[in-house]
């Protein structure tokens, strides 16, 4: 019985955890004046994991993290939202409001606005992500730069 006391626990990540240290890790690099907040809502389904402001934007970001992709380029991805999830980010698109998934697998980033995308291949990915530091350049463009399009 003391032994079972005793022994270190084995220490099990599950793809949430994953998720969730990939979140921290944007939140961390992200400039000062950007606000970030990890939303963690027990009682509305759907809502996305982050909001981000800034002195010129804001989006809402449902992350999914993948710590090492299958090796065929043809191997199918699982984006892996619910639908509630996806009924939530197709709503706010509809009401102007910037919102996106983001895949990441270690430091490589896809950005997605198809809500109705179900899965991707292995190819898909690579010809369509950015490295880890691009995106948090990019986002933080996003809150903190006046748009250039309106212009």
């Amino acid at each position: 019985m003391l032994n079972a006391l005793t022994t270190t626990p084995s220490i099990c990540y599950t793809p949430w955890v994953r998720e969730k240290e990939f979140i921290n890790k944007v939140h961390k690099h992200l400039p000062k004046e950007v606000y970030h907040w990890k939303i963690n809502d027990p009682y509305h389904g759907g809502v996305p994991d982050a909001f981000y402001s800034g002195i010129q934007g804001h989006c809402f970001v449902e992350y999914k993290y993948k710590d090492s992709l299958p090796k065929k380029q043809n191997s199918k991805i699982k984006l892996n939202l619910s639908q509630q999830q996806r009924n939530w980010l197709k709503l706010q698109k509809l009401n102007n409001i910037f919102v996106y998934v983001v895949f990441a697998c270690q430091d490589q980033v896809y950005v997605i606005e198809d809500f109705d995308l179900q899965e991707f291949t292995v190819e898909t990915f690579n010809m369509h992500a950015v490295p880890f530091k691009n995106f948090i350049s990019a986002l933080s463009k996003f809150c903190l730069e006046k748009n250039n399009e309106s212009q």
